[in-house]
């Protein structure tokens, strides 16, 4: 089984080929078009945005999906839809910027914790994956801190597949996946995969010099036995 997460950076349908590429089972792309759940041929695509060329997007390859009901179109934006045997929360966290939706929406990780609580709850396969636009190095004591996102994560029995596998601290990360203004020399860890009853074999970032002419974010892959 193997999860990809990427803010693609507009323009999907051109880089499906590329990220097809990568051989994903399930594939959590930020910065999408709105597409037809069958707009490609070999997985279904679960959408969700404010605006129809820039939202959040589950790709699930060569197996049943569907979203589930318990989705909250006011938090901005989490995505959760499920397979016969897994549940997945697709994550493109607007944080503060949500309130110019609205200001019944929220784009804050903790929120969505406090929404999904039950559901995480459940002893099943779960996956939440994405861009969360955090990190502990910009914590300022709220609750949306990310040392508290992880906190909450880990009460719910999920863990960063990163973390794990490289035994590396939060915000002491020695790989980036964002690169700001797409410079080598300015890298920030801001998209994770949080993992739940799946035994993890293996994680990795793609190459600097191979992707980032696409987006200024890598793709985190991350493949589980």
């Amino acid at each position: 089984m193997k999860i990809v997460t990427w803010n693609c950076n507009l323009n999907l349908e051109r880089k499906f080929d590329l990220l097809q590429s990568l051989t994903p089972d399930i594939a959590i792309i930020q910065e999408c078009k709105k597409l037809e759940e069958n707009h490609f041929s070999n997985c279904k695509y679960f959408w969700c945005g404010e605006n129809e060329k820039k939202g959040l997007g589950i790709l699930v390859f060569n197996r049943s999906a569907k979203l589930d009901n318990i989705h909250n179109d006011k938090l901005i934006y989490f995505l959760p839809v499920i397979t016969e045997d897994i549940k997945i929360l697709g994550v493109w966290a607007y944080n503060h910027r949500a309130i110019k939706f609205g200001d019944n929406c929220s784009g804050y990780t903790s929120d969505a914790i406090n929404y999904y609580s039950n559901w995480l709850s459940f002893n099943e396969k779960i996956i939440i994956s994405g861009d969360f636009n955090n990190s502990v190095i910009w914590d300022k004591g709220k609750d949306n801190d990310f040392k508290n996102i992880n906190k909450s994560f880990e009460k719910f029995g999920l863990k960063s597949a990163y973390h794990q596998h490289f035994n590396e601290e939060f915000g002491k990360e020695t790989q980036g996946t964002l690169f700001h203004t797409k410079n080598r020399e300015k890298p920030y860890h801001i998209d994770y995969c949080y993992y739940k009853n799946f035994k993890l074999e293996k994680v990795q970032l793609e190459n600097f010099d191979d992707w980032i002419n696409y987006s200024d974010h890598l793709p985190l892959i991350v493949d589980f036995k």
